[in-house]
């Protein structure tokens, strides 16, 4: 999923240790490292341009990489007392720097210069841990199925709505969709991302992890999702099994992109990816039980973190809070990050967005209302996302039976949770 964040290697000016430095002229520098492509990264430099001229008393240094070396290399730089004043933070592992005491609790006083009443509280509650603030939000993003908008008109189902069911998808849409691309499944099979099992049981007001980070689910609850995507794949409406495992998240595996299907799952990041490989797409809310129930919609929102022994915190502030509100800052890096959280600088951008980000625009003003919270997950989650696409491929090609691989993916999850 995470594929289109690149693979680059570092670059930009990688001073900065966060060690605090101040110059005799009281000029005060503060350290910035994140991950990300050319675009984020061309942005985000000239937002910082701006940012010191306006506080010629503060300079930025930076460092970013691909999404894989960054957290190597940051891992590297905290055993070592070193790393960056500001970071970015992935949701997969926030837990485990904050456990360790290694960011800050931005409640502090010094971090009262980062506003952020114009920020919806869903996405900043969403970086609370035992009711501290450890991250803000600094870019939207939810799941959506993306749909080629032709097929699916020229099938007589349209765009659904929000409150389509499960059973729609089953018995009406996937049907109408296979007589409308005979060639082409109507979905990717998408019962190898624990993501999208987290949309299914938040729907039923459950989720994989709790606040707490331990686990929220049986192994009935995964051994019924599974079954449903084995009636899917059953009645030919899922990819092939041969078809799924060449997916591994990037746009050139995609069989959306391949025209092997004419729906996927993702997370609304990658829209205007699939925009530049495949054409016009639409984004759509997953099915779920019943007009009125809970969609299963999370918000991601990103995040960016001050280092627990930064030495200049007010100043880390200041400009954290000019990233997230200044609407000069916000014309500049535009998208790089998913749609900005503050209000008023989406507001000034959706007129002018095109393409993917016009689609995820107007899909997340839809939806958002529905949103529901998002724990932390516990350290060590990335590997249970991983593990769950490996169990769901033993089930696939029969090495395993559903309530089986059910059961081992269980298992796994169990030596992940504090509470396992």
């Amino acid at each position: 999923m995470l594929a289109s964040l690149g693979a680059l290697g570092l670059g930009a000016a990688t001073a900065g240790c966060g060690s605090g430095q101040t110059s005799a002229a009281g000029t005060v520098t503060l350290n910035f490292q994140w991950w990300g492509g050319d675009d984020r990264n061309v942005a985000t430099a000239k937002a910082i341009e701006l940012f010191e001229r306006r506080h010629p008393k503060i300079r930025v240094t930076t460092s970013f990489s691909g999404y894989q070396a960054y957290f190597q290399r940051l891992a590297t730089q905290v055993a070592a007392n070193s790393g960056p004043d500001v970071l970015q933070m992935d949701y997969y592992e926030l837990r485990a720097y904050a456990a360790d005491g290694l960011v800050a609790n931005l409640d502090g006083a010094e971090f009262s210069g980062i506003s952020l009443g114009g920020i919806p509280r869903t996405y900043v509650n969403g970086n609370r841990l035992d009711d501290k603030l450890y991250a803000v939000p600094t870019g939207i993003s939810t799941q959506a199925l993306f749909v080629d908008p032709k097929i699916w008109r020229k099938a007589g189902i349209g765009l659904p709505k929000a409150g389509w069911t499960w059973d729609d998808l089953l018995n009406e849409v996937g049907p109408a969709l296979k007589r409308a691309a005979p060639g082409r499944a109507a979905l990717t099979d998408f019962g190898g991302y624990s993501e999208t099992f987290n949309v299914w049981l938040v729907q039923r007001g459950k989720s994989i992890y709790r606040s707490d980070g331990s686990l929220g689910f049986t192994v009935a609850d995964l051994t019924a999702f599974w079954e449903l995507t084995a009636r899917l794949r059953d009645k030919g409406i899922f990819t092939p099994p041969n078809v799924t495992a060449s997916y591994d998240g990037s746009t050139d595996s995609s069989p959306l992109v391949r025209k092997l299907s004419t729906a996927e799952f993702n997370i609304t990041s990658t829209a205007t990816p699939y925009f530049q490989a495949y054409g016009d797409v639409a984004a759509v809310p997953f099915p779920t039980l019943s007009a009125g129930a809970p969609l299963g919609l999370t918000a991601g929102a990103g995040a960016m973190c001050v280092q627990q022994r930064c030495a200049h915190k007010r100043e880390a502030a200041l400009f954290l809070d000019f990233l997230l509100n200044d609407p000069a800052a916000g014309g500049i890096l535009g998208v790089v990050r998913g749609l900005p959280p503050n209000r008023s600088v989406l507001n000034q951008l959706g007129s002018s967005l095109t393409g993917g980000d016009r689609v995820v625009y107007e899909y997340v003003a839809a939806m958002e209302k529905r949103f529901a919270s998002a724990p932390i997950p516990p350290s060590g989650s990335d590997e249970d996302k991983l593990e769950f696409r490996r169990v769901y491929e033993d089930l696939l090609f029969g090495k395993q039976d559903v309530r089986g691989a059910a059961a081992k993916m269980v298992e796994k999850y169990r030596t992940t949770v504090p509470q396992g």
